[in-house]
């Protein structure tokens, strides 16, 4: 029997990945559902190819844009829950940005297998969701490629043995740059990333680095160690995607092409590796491996992280919806590149202090809260440039 797949944020880069591995294998997957934020003429297209059962679009305005004859069409994060409660086996969670946050907890309470690259559910409502893991019959399978990898390295290791564990950077664009460089970084130069095709949110934060600072706080929670035990290395060839250190000095690390249809295909298939026609990777073509580690003083969102994390969950959501509202201020113009994390840095110091959050309208306040705050960040910066 084919699998059924319902695809949230079909048509950005880990969406359309998805489906690339599912028209590989269409005896073993069928796509219940696809949903997606504005591409509306590319979710047509993906329509017409895949003829899902079930379409959502973020904005109920555009409902009318879809063709989409016979099939059962919702809107806003309603409609994506209410797909979620389908008869859908796994749930790819691929949107971006918080509006992953409540379609994750949705597909936990109903007990399927959620294949999850929306890293912000983690890093908002992590507690929450290891508390729906534990209590549940629900499976989480990190897609992003470095969980994915310490995932499946972390699978054959007993717990006492770990030492640590490390997430590989790319570097981003700017790796080189000098600190004075950055201040002068603008939006196309920040979308030029070295490795990988992204939307433009992800590419920003890979660009800042406030990708691994997140990365490193859904470390925490998918493996439950703490963050000490969570390290980064910038990694630019992008070939080794993760790495543990084990108790006797020893390390294993997991290496592949930089495609993302490799941890996709590997979380659709249950944990299984198949034969996969993607991105073959030649050992002897290989010249050099290379790591350092990050500088912190130029970018600066790796410390800021850490700093989260000890704070506790109130701080973990103010770095993650502060790091949102400067990356889309940056995007429109409003501030410059080196502003971004300034302004997740004020305002974790005005963090409420809620160490421990254990409920999704805890977190939907805090959220809240960290808007306004992180906007009268913007707002100063303005009024200092003029």
């Amino acid at each position: 029997m084919k699998k059924k797949i319902l695809i949230l944020g079909s048509t950005g880069s880990i969406g359309t990945a998805t489906l690339e591995v599912i028209a590989n294998d269409p005896e073993s997957f069928e796509v219940q559902g696809l949903a997606c934020g504005n591409n509306i003429a590319l979710l047509n297209g993906q329509i017409a190819r895949f003829k899902p059962r079930e379409v959502c679009v973020f904005d109920e305005h555009r409902k009318g844009a879809v063709v989409a004859s016979g099939v059962r069409l919702y809107s806003g994060i309603e409609g994506m829950k209410e797909m979620v409660r389908s008869d859908a086996a796994i749930v790819v969670n691929a949107l971006p940005g918080s509006i992953g946050l409540e379609p994750t907890i949705e597909t936990l309470k109903c007990g399927k297998t959620l294949a999850l690259a929306n890293k912000e559910s983690l890093v908002m409502a992590g507690r929450i969701i290891r508390r729906l893991l534990a209590e549940g019959s629900a499976d989480l399978i990190p897609v992003d490629s470095e969980h994915s990898a310490l995932y499946q390295l972390l699978r054959g290791i007993d717990r006492e043995e770990i030492k640590a564990v490390v997430i590989t950077a790319s570097g981003g664009p700017f790796r080189k740059h000098s600190r004075r460089a950055l201040e002068k970084v603008g939006l196309s130069e920040a979308m030029n990333h070295p490795t990988w095709k992204m939307g433009r949110k992800i590419t920003l934060d890979s660009a800042t680095l406030m990708n691994k600072g997140l990365e490193i706080i859904e470390a925490r929670w998918l493996f439950d160690l703490e963050p000490e035990r969570i390290k980064t290395l910038v990694h630019p060839e992008s070939i080794v995607h993760g790495i543990v250190e084990l108790a006797d000095n020893s390390f294993l690390a997991y290496m592949a092409c930089p495609d993302m249809k490799i941890p996709i295909a590997y979380a659709l298939n249950g944990k299984q590796r198949i034969a996969l026609p993607f991105s073959p990777l030649r050992l002897d073509e290989l010249t050099k491996l290379t790591f350092h580690p990050p500088d912190l003083r130029r970018f600066p969102s790796i410390r800021l992280a850490y700093e989260a994390l000890a704070a506790g969950d109130s701080a973990l959501i103010a770095f993650n919806v502060s790091n949102e509202v400067a990356a889309q201020a940056f995007i429109e113009g409003r501030i410059g590149f080196t502003d971004i994390p300034r302004v997740v840095a004020e305002t974790l110091a005005e963090d409420p202090g809620e160490p421990v959050i254990d409920s999704v309208d805890q977190v939907h306040r805090v959220a809240s809260w960290t808007r306004e705050i992180a906007m009268t960040k913007i707002t100063d910066t303005g009024r200092k440039k003029l």
